[in-house]
């Protein structure tokens, strides 16, 4: 075998893994808590930031808003969160846990933004911009443009 096969299939066999310990991950979270590992992400959010906005939720957990409110609603009947509308605006909808939501948040685990997100915040910038140019090339040559799929998390995420 070349060194480009070689290199092609321990790419491969990088990548599998990556996510499979991404599917293991949300495994986990959700026989833990009963949610998946994007819903778990929304309420430390949501925690640490009481009156967040929709927008600002999606914006933190990289989601097209309309997938977050979604996303919100399924906690919201849960009895998770609560929206509120903001005093003078009354478009704006604010954020924020119930008890039952804060007492789930208590006992789920950590890291509250997933694997994936928690070590590439692990990575040195400039690995970071490497990873992040080689992987725009991957995607191109794969013809990956669905630019709508970047926008819905991954399960574990």
């Amino acid at each position: 075998m070349n060194d480009r096969a070689a290199y092609i299939q321990r790419i491969t066999r990088h990548l599998r893994i990556l996510f499979r310990t991404i599917q293991a991950h949300a495994k986990q979270v959700e026989a833990t808590c009963g949610l998946s590992g994007a819903k778990l992400w929304m309420l430390y959010e949501i925690n640490s930031n009481p009156g967040l906005k929709v927008s600002e939720l999606a914006t933190a957990l990289t989601i097209h808003p309309s997938t977050c409110s979604n996303m919100l609603d399924k906690l919201e009947e849960q009895g998770l969160i609560s929206r509120s509308r903001s005093g003078r605006d009354q478009r704006t909808v604010q954020l924020c846990l119930t008890d039952q939501g804060k007492a789930l948040l208590g006992q789920a685990p950590q890291p509250a933004q997933g694997e994936l997100n928690r070590a590439l915040q692990s990575l040195p910038d400039q690995r970071l911009h490497d990873l992040e140019a080689e992987l725009h090339t991957l995607i191109q040559a794969i013809n990956g443009t669905n630019e709508d799929a970047a926008l819905m998390p991954l399960p574990g995420d």
